[in-house]
């Protein structure tokens, strides 16, 4: 309790006179002569019983008539928060915390909750009283004080707030509420509180409160909560959007994952409409049971190459904002590979050590609906070749090569390009390090230094297997679910032994340790080295199921090792990547909205680029643009967090130490009267006068009313 004059709680004091004047004029009966003492002794006893009771409730009544009397003057409030029993004269330091997560933009009653938010924390700031001091922050994902320190300008604390943007991002209690503490702490003199004004979902308080315990907070800072929104609306949202395919071709059909979540207690049905590059493309109805999360697949076909946008979007309801969901995807022309064979003896059959490579990468060996394009040349025929349109090419058990086409591989691996390497019987290793290592200096093209051939393909008395297989390569990753098959149980029968370069990276050894398959990257490109051969002559690895998705796998990675691969982005969500680009030293990225920030960038060497960006606050698509901005190198997608589409209200009785403080339109009093109330408590001098009112007639009439006599 609390009190607007204390100084009046002097006047308690006061108690004592109607106590002195009761025990003074306290007297024994006055002796009289009368006829009949018996019955005068009788009276006298039973009056002064009466007046002995009534005298003393007149004292106490009139005690708390003083104590009425003072309690009015001293005007007392009464209430539930530690503020409302600190004395009125103390000043307030407090927070607004203010949630424009997405969650908060959806309607209710056909009124943004945010707005409505946006108007409670205003209520709150108008009832600051000269002498408080006050912040605001947000609980956006990552929440913050919009000012670090408190301050008495309660102009510019509205004016913040006037400007605070909805969030597309999710929802971060934790960020803003903890530091909302520790500024609040230190401040002994002050009446303390924290409002917390947000839609309630369950989806961003169970974490919260799971993780940190309330009950802990000092008992002197209010933690008071405003919720907004009513009951959670019925809402579908797309909360998933993905290409189910490790590269994508021009022309081929591409399956498109679209997940919907319908979060209401109805099933719904809606219509999923696919956009690449702004342009409608499919759409299909799909109806999705009540409270389950549904995938559908829906093939799509890219006609042009570079960066693609690719939307879903679903009919709009009360929360928009999750209705529509981006992806950026790169799409190539038909990779184009090049195997480079033995060159064939003379009055002898054509070299085929490159048939198995070719069949696993083109099993039909079809011109058209394949995602490599095969071409198999001899070490003559590779000269006149123009290395640049080819995305990998497979040197396969070659003895020497010409000087001038090992140049032109160093310079195609150095700029970008790939190349695959593989052993056999012709393999002379001192010319293999001669000119393909040591010769080139810093543009070699080996990841190894070859050695001696270890086993016996002849006898294949002893055979090897590969272990230590790399699972977080994806040429290996594949192999890691079960059912996938097992590299391991390939044999082979002879193989060479080889010493990795200090930057290499080890795939997999043989059975014993050695090296079996080594990676390098080298300048803007990548080089493998298998130790053994591309055909059955020295394993039966080829002809085994795990042959295929080995292959496809390895050049998938190697034909995108140089895209941007940023992954999943949430609104606000700092971003930094590296890029391949010779000519760009300024980037510029466009956001969804069409505007052009400029990016901070940092040149490396081997034409690498560093940029890093905070602007990602929009759902949509961004480019990365050079060039004036009109060269697109990459893109990536920005989609706001799924479980923000969960709009389950939690019940407050879950949050321990909060003080609701709820609020319906035309209904009770106004959220500056409850704040009002919780600051300073309830108002019980009037009470008081009332109270005061009523005793004084009921002890006027009681003073007044005659003593009863016995009658015998």
């Amino acid at each position: 309790m609390s009190f607007a004059s204390p100084w009046f709680l002097f006047g308690l004091l006061g108690i004592a006179v109607p106590i002195y004047l009761h025990l003074y004029y306290r007297k024994t009966p006055v002796r009289k002569d009368f006829p009949s003492l018996r019955l005068i002794k009788l009276s006298v006893e039973f009056v002064a019983r009466r007046k002995k009771m009534r005298n003393l409730l007149l004292m106490i009544l009139r005690i708390i008539t003083i104590i009425l009397v003072v309690m009015a003057l001293s005007r007392p409030f009464i209430g539930q928060s530690a503020s409302a029993r600190s004395s009125s004269d103390t000043p307030t330091a407090f927070v607004v915390l203010l949630d424009n997560s997405m969650s908060m933009g959806c309607t209710h009653q056909g009124i943004s909750v945010f707005n409505t938010a946006k108007s409670r924390a205003l209520d709150i700031l108008e009832q600051m009283q000269p002498g408080d001091r006050a912040t605001v922050g947000l609980i956006n994902d990552p929440g913050r004080l919009i000012f670090s320190q408190l301050t008495w300008d309660k102009e510019t604390l509205q004016k913040s707030v006037g400007n605070i943007p909805l969030s597309m991002s999710g929802t971060n209690m934790a960020s803003s509420i903890l530091p909302a503490l520790k500024l609040l702490v230190p401040l002994q003199a002050y009446r303390r509180a924290v409002y917390v004004i947000t839609d309630m979902t369950e989806s961003s308080w169970k974490p919260f409160i799971e993780k940190y315990d309330l009950a802990k907070v000092e008992p002197g800072i209010d933690l008071i909560m405003v919720p907004v929104g009513g009951a959670a609306p019925e809402n579908m949202a797309i909360i998933n959007l993905e290409a189910e395919a490790p590269v994508i071709m021009t022309g081929r059909q591409v399956p498109l994952k679209v997940t919907l979540a319908n979060h209401s207690q109805r099933s719904r049905r809606t219509r999923i409409t696919i956009s690449i590059n702004d342009e409608r493309k499919l759409e299909e109805d799909i109806e999705v049971e009540a409270n389950t999360v549904k995938d559908t697949r829906i093939m799509a076909t890219f006609a042009k190459t570079g960066m693609n946008h690719v939307s879903a979007a679903i009919q709009s309801d009360a929360m928009p904002f999750d209705d529509q969901r981006h992806l950026a995807v790169r799409v190539f022309e038909p990779c184009r590979i090049l195997l480079i064979k033995p060159d064939s003896t003379a009055g002898q059959p054509e070299n085929r050590e490159d048939i198995f490579v070719k069949f696993a990468l083109n099993p039909l060996n079809r011109s058209k609906d394949n995602n490599f394009a095969v071409e198999s040349r001899s070490t003559e025929e590779a000269r006149a070749s123009d290395l640049k349109k080819y995305a990998a090419v497979c040197l396969i058990n070659q003895r020497h090569l010409d000087l001038e086409l090992i140049k032109r591989l160093s310079d195609y691996l150095m700029g970008g390009g790939n190349l695959i390497t593989f052993m056999g019987n012709r393999v002379e290793p001192e010319w293999y390090n001669k000119n393909l290592i040591d010769d080139l200096g810093g543009s070699y093209l080996l990841p190894a230094r070859i050695y001696k051939r270890v086993g016996n393909a002849v006898s294949r008395s002893v055979d090897y297997q590969m272990t230590d297989l790399d699972a977080g390569h994806p040429a290996f990753s594949i192999f890691a679910r079960d059912g996938s098959g097992d590299p391991g149980r390939a044999q082979i029968f002879e193989f060479f032994q080889v010493r990795p370069n200090p930057t290499a990276m080890l795939l997999a050894r043989m059975s014993h340790g050695l090296p079996g398959i080594v990676e390098e990257k080298r300048g803007r490109g990548r080089s493998m080295l298998i130790t053994f051969s591309a055909d059955t002559s020295w394993t039966n690895w080829p002809v085994r199921p795990t042959w295929l998705p080995f292959l496809h796998q390895t050049l998938i990675s190697m034909i995108t090792a140089n895209e941007l691969a940023i992954g999943t982005i949430r609104p606000g969500m700092p971003v930094s990547a590296t890029i391949t680009s010779e000519e760009a030293r300024e980037l510029a990225l466009k956001m969804p909205d069409d505007n052009q920030v400029k990016l901070t960038v940092q040149t490396g060497a081997q034409g690498l680029v560093h940029f890093s960006t905070r602007d990602t606050d929009q759902n949509g698509y961004y480019e990365i643009l050079a060039e004036g901005g009109k060269q697109i190198l990459s893109a990536f997608a920005v989609n706001p967090p799924a479980e923000e589409s969960l709009l389950d209200r939690i019940n407050l009785r879950q949050i321990p130490r909060f003080i609701p403080l709820a609020h319906e339109a035309g209904r009770g009093k106004s959220v500056k009267e409850k704040v009002s109330l919780l600051r300073d408590g309830y108002d019980l001098s009037g009470a008081a006068m009332l109270a005061l009112m009523l005793l004084a007639l009921f002890e006027s009439w009681f003073a007044n009313l005659p003593t009863a006599r016995r009658v015998d």
